[in-house]
């Protein structure tokens, strides 16, 4: 093999991220990619250690936007304020004060109550699919699907609602330097100002507004923040979800034991749901910045160096997860890496999982015989979201 890098992955010869994976581990599981000027760390191990490791840092959206051309850097500053604010890619003591201001919005009776939105939304779906017995998986379920829970979630008013079709992952569009996500930002940005009034007084009722009440009271946020995190909900509500979902019925439907199995034991679904995120993550890797010398997996990284994450890599290690590339709907896998560890792990996890537990056991509950439509699947050209722009599949509808 030639020199270890990520960017292998769009070379025709590792159309599977998996199978680079592995070959890159029996270098190590931390190594020096050249063209990308970063480490990329691949064991479980060592991901979970550097995670809780406070000398790297999720801050690096400055650092990249300062090192981009004048008129780029114009184009891109929207986009620029909106992730700069979010609590993802801050660290303490800020991270703490932007995670308080969501964090108790999202709790276990928050969750239950969102249920039964997420159980009517999937059967109004598939009331209109599963009688055609085919349907696009990504455009007629997951995304329609994760675009209202997070529309009702995040309070973005009915009429708005188109502003959150199509979305697309605000972190890609920022890496590849691309401003198509601008406008949308902004008429976003629009939107959530009509509410502002509101929600300083208390007496806005959509349900953003009641997650945040209670950090408002006395506290200095500025609107850019509110609005950030606002726009992280949408972004890693939404995106992530919708092709969690698509993954995981393509994950089924090849393989079609598990399937099976899933669909005699429903009871199964929340541990199912892990095991999709473990098998098949839809990000794939999260950057870091070192402000230190770090010495991890018999490499040394220098302060100022980029370090890669590879969640994906970490999820099939098999030092630390038996015969990893296989899908096992009754494995325990809580503790993959798809929702990030540490002081990053992904606060709309909960929701994540109890969306796909119930997407999936409904279809199986309400279709048979599932099979993809096309030969082969149309992934996002990404080494870092495994996302699937479509995924066809028929059905027979059950009886």
């Amino acid at each position: 093999m030639r020199s270890p890098s990520l960017l292998r992955l769009f070379d025709s010869e590792w159309s599977d991220p998996y199978e680079l994976y592995r070959a890159l581990r029996e270098a190590g599981p931390v190594q020096w990619d050249s063209w990308m000027r970063t480490w990329i760390v691949l064991g479980h191990a060592e991901i979970t250690t550097l995670s809780k490791d406070s000398r790297l840092s999720g801050a690096r959206i400055d650092s990249f936007y300062e090192q981009l051309p004048g008129a780029t850097k114009v184009g891109l500053a929207p986009l620029r304020d909106a992730l700069a604010d979010m609590m993802l890619f801050n660290e303490p003591p800020r991270h703490g004060e932007l995670r308080r201001l969501i964090r108790p919005g999202l709790t276990p009776r928050f969750i239950r109550e969102m249920r039964p939105v997420v159980e009517a939304t999937v059967n109004d779906l598939l009331d209109r699919a599963v009688p055609g017995g085919r349907m696009d998986v990504i455009h007629d379920f997951s995304e329609p699907l994760t675009r209202d829970v997070i529309r009702q979630l995040a309070g973005v008013d009915e009429r708005h609602s188109h502003l959150l079709e199509n979305w697309q992952g605000l972190l890609h569009e920022f890496f590849t330097q691309s401003q198509a996500e601008i406008p949308r930002i902004n008429a976003l940005r629009d939107s959530f100002a009509e509410g502002e009034r509101a929600r300083r007084d208390g007496t806005a009722t959509d349900l953003f507004s009641r997650m945040i009440s209670g950090q408002l009271d006395g506290a200095d946020y500025s609107e850019n923040e509110i609005f950030a995190n606002f726009l992280l909900l949408i972004d890693a509500g939404q995106a992530t979800t919708t092709h969690l979902i698509g993954n995981a019925v393509l994950a089924l439907i090849n393989s079609p034991d598990q399937l099976r199995i899933l669909r005699e034991d429903p009871a199964l679904g929340v541990g199912a749901a892990h095991e999709f995120l473990r098998f098949d993550s839809p990000v794939q890797f999260t950057s870091r910045v070192a402000l230190a010398d770090i010495e991890v997996g018999g490499q040394r990284i220098r302060a100022g160096e980029s370090v890669a994450l590879v969640l994906g890599s970490g999820n099939r290690d098999p030092l630390h997860y038996p015969d990893p590339d296989r899908l096992d709907v009754r494995r325990r896998a809580h503790d993959h890496l798809s929702f990030g560890y540490g002081i990053h792990y992904c606060l709309g996890a909960a929701l994540a999982v109890m969306e796909t537990e119930i997407a999936i056991a409904t279809l199986l509950r309400r279709t048979d015989d599932l099979q993809v439509a096309t030969p082969e699947q149309d992934w996002l050209d990404s080494a870092n979201f495994r996302f699937l722009r479509s995924l066809p599949i028929r059905f027979t509808p059950a009886h």
